[in-house]
């Protein structure tokens, strides 16, 4: 969405590479809703498209909106565009309000900054529109929270600033932050579990509100929660909108037998191996997993277990030397 494209080649991000292959097959088990490649995709495609040439190519999806707000990188966008890819030059608070919501839909919401206002209602307007059926997911950036960091600097000079949790709760509201939020929750990955709690009660909110009068209401049902660090942390909630007719779909989906879903309340950690082309090959050799064990050889325990948990996933880079 942003104009983030100018100073990050989200191609050469492995762990988010492997992130978008996960949405993947997650999206593949759609079919117990309807055939994936019947939804329409809505996202922030920045100049590289990079999760829209994915999608379409790996699961043929073809109605798909990218929202930029960098109005004046429009040239070089359409120049760079892959395929036929609507976009809607505005900021997305003003632009998914007039989305289509007549079809099931995935939206992935794949901020690269901090949790915001302005993102909590982009979800509500999302969760308050979508119809059953259709994939929430949204991404954000979990290092540091800006009211943390403003109560760090403050705090050097005026033994008596507000504090950090203080100021958090101020910028969202009292009724938007959980009572027991300390200030240890808005750094690193304790501030992105804090995240991830905020969006979903936001998308619970947005859906009571809908359930008021009905007799089909409609519940988010999650489905997993992502932590990965290629240069920033960065946290993803996804997620199911289903009326009470689609909750019997949720189980025939099977999202829990896929390979990198970890144990139930936990979050799925994509941790890079720091491996060598060479230990790659030796391990790719060795797999899948039969009755035999896996011979690291000189490969670090720790980097050769990470690539065997997740080697689907990982992208393959080729060097050519002369």
């Amino acid at each position: 969405m942003s104009a983030s494209f100018r100073k990050i080649d989200y191609s050469l991000r492995p762990a988010k590479y492997a992130e978008r292959k996960m949405f993947v097959e997650i999206l593949r088990r759609l079919a117990a809703f309807q055939p994936v490649e019947d939804y329409a995709y809505i996202g922030f495609g920045s100049g590289w498209v990079s999760d829209f040439t994915l999608f379409h190519r790996a699961l043929g999806i073809k109605s798909m909106v990218s929202i930029e707000q960098a109005v004046d990188a429009r040239e070089r966008i359409e120049a760079n565009k892959p395929f036929q890819i609507r976009v809607e030059y505005d900021n997305s608070s003003s632009a998914l309000p007039r989305m289509e919501w007549d079809r099931r839909v995935i939206v992935w919401l794949d901020y690269d900054g901090p949790l915001n206002t302005s993102m909590l209602e982009d979800v509500r307007t999302v969760a308050a529109r979508c119809l059953s059926g259709s994939v929430i997911a949204v991404s954000v950036q979990c290092m540091r929270a800006p009211e943390y960091t403003a109560y760090e600097l403050e705090k050097a000079t005026d033994e008596n600033a507000i504090g950090a949790i203080e100021r958090f709760i101020g910028a969202f509201g009292r009724q938007r932050v959980p009572p027991e939020a300390s200030d240890e929750d808005l750094i690193s990955w304790p501030y992105g579990k804090l995240a991830r709690h905020m969006l979903r009660s936001e998308i619970d909110s947005a859906l009571a509100n809908r359930n008021t009068g009905g007799d089909n209401p409609l519940s988010f049902l999650p489905i997993c929660e992502i932590e990965y660090q290629d240069d920033a942390r960065m946290t993803t909630l996804i997620g199911l909108v289903a009326d009470a007719a689609d909750n019997q779909r949720y189980p025939l989906c099977g999202f829990d037998r896929l390979d990198f879903m970890p144990a139930p309340g936990q979050p799925i950690r994509i941790d890079m191996p720091k491996l060598t082309i060479r230990e790659l090959r030796y391990l790719e050799q060795q797999l899948p997993l039969g009755d035999n064990e896996v011979s690291f050889g000189a490969i670090p325990t720790s980097d050769a277990n990470k690539f065997i948990r997740m080697y689907r996933y990982f992208p393959n880079f080729a060097v050519m030397e002369a």
